[in-house]
């Protein structure tokens, strides 16, 4: 286990959301926040991909032609 310094408003923040969110521990409530910022920042960049398509006149049908 390692130990992280957060101010003590975060602490609070934290240790509020963990009962709100029925977490066991803030370690699992840590792991699904971080999960989630990955899902976001994935899903996000996949929007910007599909726009980019959209703008060249292009569909995710074409790429998998173009690998064939």
């Amino acid at each position: 286990m390692t130990t992280i310094a957060v101010s003590q408003k975060t602490k609070k923040e934290l240790l509020k959301l963990k009962i709100k969110e029925n977490k066991k521990s803030l370690d699992e409530l840590i792991s699904e926040m971080t999960l989630a910022y990955k899902k976001k920042k994935f899903l996000e960049a996949s929007e910007k991909f599909r726009k980019r398509l959209e703008e060249k006149g292009l569909k995710l049908e074409d790429l998998n032609e173009a690998c064939h």
